[in-house]
């Protein structure tokens, strides 16, 4: 091998105990080839900058700082080691170009540890042995165009977890291909039951047919190694793509189905909890693309062994699509289409919102659970629906590094995680409002005040959102008067408290209808619902609001706002000296001032009139009227030239 010069900038490169240790600044220019035999240590204050040609026989730790390179490749190469490691305390590093050929006795590969960060400016190439992601770790590339990686020999491995339930789908979508750029289940699906004891050596997965159509998980020995891979039931193998002959459009795929790098596919639970697989083959890297017309869905994923930045997604692809939706399980419990619960959750450039989901699944009534997060983790399948024709692209601009701690990314396999942040922006604030059906489902609208956005208080393409999947009875935004649509995210710019926001209710059973507070985000004023027939409002951030309405659709009654009714009016009932109430069957009216009222008009809780009085009746400092009516509460409008207010009384 021919070397070149090594040109040390403030090095102190010292070998103790097989140990290769940085504590200034290792610098290797173009064209410098270096050669380390022994484990090599970037310590706590040194700098590592390789631009040349750097061959490792042992592991490397970075415990400093390693600067984004533009040239160089950074060769795993040991002869001796049957694994080489990429660990240390930074949780990352950085190369140019990537090449890993361990050609030691039983050679396995390199082994990335857990939820560490691996970045790589251009290539990977792996000639011999694999390139482990451990866990969580994450293979992120920056490069411009296509896919760069090759493989002569090795794959590249990494884990995700699934739903647990037979009966559930989870939406997937490769990290890797497996075949000429495409990936097959059959060589590229593995079972990581026993990941931790046998990391670089997974079995493939088996698939069975037939009744009851359940997946199985895998069979153990004494030590918890795999003795039986886990079992994939065919039956609920899934694409999904515009204009296919399926049903509905879903197309039923098999093991050796291809699969293009972004592309979504379905897939239930072998019963394990949390059942860990393991993907295998060429890391998939660089540009994808999806032609789609208007109003076509089709279902994608995120094509990237790392995570995927939604909010980039979204505004790279903003002229054709304006929002993602995730499916989520809600405790499916057959396989019948009829008996199938859960619904879409959606993610917009606002934030994300729940589907509607029975209440009592964890998470839901709070800001966590099944709210979306803005990273898409590793395997994540998610439907769109193209606002237009064009062409749906993937680039590695729009990956990112960010682990599944439930508040920034999350997998769709649980219903029950951590409790979601507000979002990166500190200055903005949301608002959660939770509505919940006599079936007990429950429905979340996300209301977003982003001062940095363009948002306005009408329409906005990427901060507003129509409901997937709305159910008879609902409760969603109504934006631009347009009463045919169903929103359930509405995103603004500067929060005002005097905003009001139509929301519309439809009831199509009678019980108990609830509008509730679920969380509020970097926000501290009271949220109201407004009722603009009665003129009252209802602070629900001191309690659940109860509605009490017949069956039917309220469009232009209901309005979120930030003041109570005493606030948003004038001034002119003040109440030392104006008073409502009820005594000894009488409605008494005190008007110490003598205002100038023009009528008042008496409500159930029902809505429904039972008093009017003419103004003509209304000149008296203080009136008193028969009021025999059950007792209960009673709400009454009062009316001047200048003001209207409303009253709540209760008849005893």
């Amino acid at each position: 091998m021919k070397r070149f010069p090594l040109i040390l900038y403030f090095i102190s490169i010292s070998q103790l105990f097989s140990q290769i240790v940085n504590e200034g600044t290792l610098k290797i220019l173009p064209t410098t080839i270096v050669s380390l035999q022994d484990t090599y240590y970037n310590n706590t204050l040194g700098t590592h900058d390789n631009e040349g040609e750097l061959y490792l026989n042992r592991d490397f730790i970075n415990n400093g700082t390693t600067t984004n390179p533009t040239s160089g490749t950074t060769y795993f190469k040991s002869t001796v080691n049957t694994i080489q490691t990429i660990s240390g305390i930074t949780g990352g590093v950085n190369f140019y170009n990537m090449e890993v050929n361990v050609t030691g006795v039983d050679k396995k590969g390199v082994s990335v540890v857990d939820g560490f960060h691996l970045e790589v400016g251009n290539k990977v190439n792996l000639v011999s042995g694999d390139l482990r992601l451990v866990g969580q770790a994450q293979l992120v590339q920056s490069h411009i165009g296509a896919n760069v990686n090759t493989t002569s020999g090795g794959s590249l491995l990494r884990d995700q977890q699934g739903i647990s339930s037979v009966y559930g789908y989870n939406y997937w979508s490769s990290p890797v291909n497996n075949n000429s750029n495409s990936f097959s289940l059959n060589g590229g699906l593995y079972d990581g039951t026993d990941s931790n004891l046998n990391s670089f050596n997974p079995q493939q997965v088996l698939f069975n047919t037939g009744a009851p159509y359940n997946g199985l998980p895998a069979s153990l020995d004494g030590s918890l190694n795999v003795v039986t891979p886990l079992y994939i039931n065919n039956r609920w193998l899934y694409k999904y793509a515009p204009n296919t002959s399926g049903y509905a459009g879903w197309e039923q795929i098999n093991k050796e189905t291809p699969l293009l790098p972004g592309q979504g596919f379905t897939m239930k639970g072998t019963g394990l909890v949390g059942q860990n697989y393991v993907f295998k083959g060429l890391p998939n890297d660089g540009a994808y693309a999806f032609l789609i017309n208007s109003g076509e869905s089709t279902l994608l994923g995120n094509p990237y062994p790392s995570a995927l930045d939604s909010e980039k997604f979204i505004n790279d692809n903003l002229l054709i699509l304006d929002k993602i939706q995730i499916w989520v399980d809600g405790g499916s419990n057959s396989h019948y289409l009829s008996n199938y619960l859960g619904g879409y959750s959606i993610q917009n450039l606002t934030g994300g919102v729940t589907p509607s989901v029975i209440s009592s699944i964890a998470g839901v009534g709070t800001a966590s659970g099944l709210i979306p997060k803005r990273y898409l983790a590793v395997g994540q399948g998610f439907f769109v629906q193209a606002i237009s024709n064009g062409t749906i692209n993937f680039n590695n601009s729009q990956r990112a590094f960010q682990i599944e701690d439930g508040i920034n990314s999350n997998f769709y396999k649980t219903t029950n995680t951590k409790k979601q942040k507000s979002q990166t922006d500190v200055s903005d604030s949301f608002i959660r409002i939770g509505y919940e059906d006599p079936e007990l489902f429950h429905r979340q609208l996300l209301l977003g005040f982003m001062p940095n956005s363009n948002a306005d208080l009408n329409f906005n393409i990427g901060y507003d959102a129509i409901m997937a999947d709305p159910r008879e009875d609902e409760l969603f935004y109504i934006i631009d008067n347009d009463l045919t649509k169903k929103y359930v995210i509405q995103g603004v710019g500067s929060y005002n408290n005097s905003y009001e926001f139509p929301i519309g209710i439809i009831i199509t059973q009678a019980g108990n209808h609830t509008i509730m507070l679920d969380a509020v985000e970097n926000f501290t004023d009271s949220v109201y619902i407004k009722d603009t027939s009665l003129n009252v409002t209802y602070n629900i951030s001191e309690g659940s609001f109860a509605l009490n309405l017949p069956p039917g659709q309220y469009l232009n009654r209901f309005k979120i706002v930030f003041m109570p009714v005493e606030a948003l009016n004038l001034n002119e009932f003040d109440l030392n000296f104006f008073s409502v109430y009820s005594n000894n069957n009488n409605l008494i009216i005190n008007n110490k001032n003598q205002i100038k009222l023009n009528r008042i008009v008496v409500f159930n809780m029902l809505g429904q009139k039972v008093v009017e009085i003419s103004k003509n009746k209304l000149n008296k400092a203080q009136i008193s009227l028969p009021f025999f009516y059950s007792n209960g509460m009673y709400l009454v409008f009062v009316e001047s030239n200048k003001e209207k207010k409303t009253f709540k009384i209760i008849k005893q």
